[in-house]
């Protein structure tokens, strides 16, 4: 430090107190007079030094000045009070750090920070009122006796200290380098890994310093440790959101179809659809919990939506079929009465096939009485079947004709598979066999079934016209 630097300083610290000393006279409200004080403090400690031959006197002055502001501060109460409440928390806040420096591990750096925290308790706060004064000073020196001493021991075995702590050091970066080797593929495991990474980190840099010509080695295997660690933690999380990206996508392409489905009017087809989606939906992951949570309420309501609307439907479904079903009963029912010609019947037959939903029971019973009033008519038995076709033919709606040629299919694809069996059946019998029963019983049995399979086919290629 030159000459013209201390004198400056002094020239500095000189206008400091000359603000200090007219401070109370300014004419000005006293929050502001206490924070002009303040600054003219702040500013005093970052002045450096002075010349020697003057450094007592100007701290007395400077010391003085503050007592008069002090003094002049108290006279307000309202002031005064606030100033002691500031002092005993800022206080209680040095104590706090203070008991923390006790049990750092780097017993230099703990006494170097205390000296900055007693600094700031003794030039830069005021009292914190009588009834506190003597109690946080005795807590602060005592504290301050167990820095001291942790210092003086360390000072008196610094290099056995400093070796103890190079070896626990380089057991850490053992810990990092195995945390690095060790192979994790869940976001579970690496928070796990992340946390245990930071444990470990925090206690190397706690620990305290290590001999100086093992420093520059030292501080550059842990920097390319941390290096390697977070380099390895990006490219997992960097990958793991290109997964969260396309999972996002596939969640919100099911969302999407399960919304067409429900937009649509046939619920009840697409039943098979929407559990297969629903089954889908639980093999998407992972994602990220926040978007998965919102993305899981928005599809779990569309679903509900759509099996509340499917059991709406269903109870309409089936109050319609009932109607209809008591309907086609009472249709059935008057044609005991029927008094009417060919024509009159097929009018009957045609409200009959106005209903929508006709079931198989009904339909056989309807039929049957049909055959019997075509009889009475004077049809004869062998063109009963033809015409009863000719009129289902003419009068049956697009659906209605849809479903006789499924039902007409499947009866001939069962009768075929039967004659095949009946006529494979006949290898069993030999010459001798002829006059058989049995055989004879399996000969009619085919030729029924291949005359029912002509009138079938004959009834589906009008069901065809």
């Amino acid at each position: 430090m030159n000459k013209f630097n201390v004198d400056q300083n002094l020239i500095e610290k000189e206008n400091l107190i000359e603000r200090l000393k007219n401070l109370i006279h300014e004419d000005t409200n006293i929050s502001n007079k206490y924070n002009e004080f303040k600054k003219i403090q702040n500013s005093w400690f970052k002045i450096g030094p002075v010349p020697r031959s003057k450094n007592g006197i100007v701290w007395n002055n400077f010391q003085h000045h503050i007592k008069n502001f002090y003094d002049y501060l108290h006279l307000n109460r309202k002031f005064k009070e606030i100033d002691l409440v500031h002092n005993l928390k800022e206080k209680e806040k040095i104590i706090q750090h203070s008991k923390k420096l006790i049990d750092l591990n780097d017993k230099f750096k703990a006494s170097k920070d205390f000296e900055r925290l007693k600094k700031r308790w003794k030039f830069e706060l005021g009292p914190a009122g009588k009834e506190n004064d003597e109690k946080l000073n005795s807590e602060f020196f005592e504290i301050e006796k167990i820095i001291l001493e942790n210092r003086k021991d360390f000072d008196e075995n610094k290099e056995s200290i400093l070796a103890e702590n190079h070896e626990k050091k380089l057991k850490l970066i053992s810990e990092i380098h195995d945390l690095i080797s060790t192979e994790t593929d869940s976001v579970k495991l690496w928070q796990k890994k992340i946390n245990d990474f930071e444990k470990v980190k925090k206690t190397i840099e706690n620990i305290g310093p290590i001999p100086r010509k093992f420093k520059k080695t030292f501080w550059n295997e842990y920097k390319n440790s941390v290096r390697q660690f977070y380099s390895k933690k990006n490219v997992f999380f960097k990958k793991l959101k290109k997964i969260y990206t396309s999972n996002i996508q596939i969640q919100n392409q099911l969302i999407e179809e399960v919304e067409t489905i429900l937009n649509g009017e046939d619920l009840e087809k697409n039943k098979s659809q929407i559990i297969s989606i629903q089954k889908k939906w639980k093999l998407v992951k992972p994602l990220p919990y926040k978007i998965n949570e919102k993305n899981w309420r928005i599809f779990k309501e569309k679903c509900d939506i759509y099996f509340k609307k499917l059991s709406l439907n269903k109870d309409l479904h089936s109050k319609k079929m009932l109607e209809a079903k008591t309907k086609q009963n009472e249709l059935i029912e008057k044609l005991d009465d029927f008094n009417g010609d060919e024509k009159d019947l097929e009018i009957v037959v045609e409200e009959f096939f106005k209903f929508s939903k006709i079931s198989y029971e009904n339909e056989n019973i309807f039929f049957k009485k049909i055959k019997k009033l075509l009889i009475e008519l004077g049809t004869k038995k062998s063109e009963i079947e033809n015409k009863i076709s000719d009129i289902k033919s003419r009068l049956m709606s697009a659906d209605q004709k849809n479903i006789e040629l499924k039902n007409i299919n499947n009866k001939i694809d069962s009768l075929k598979k039967e004659v095949s069996q009946q006529e494979n059946n006949l290898s069993f019998f030999n010459e001798n066999s002829k006059e058989n029963k049995l055989l004879k019983t399996v000969h009619d049995k085919i030729k029924k079934n291949k005359n029912e399979l002509e009138l079938l086919k004959k009834h589906k290629n009008k069901l065809l016209k």
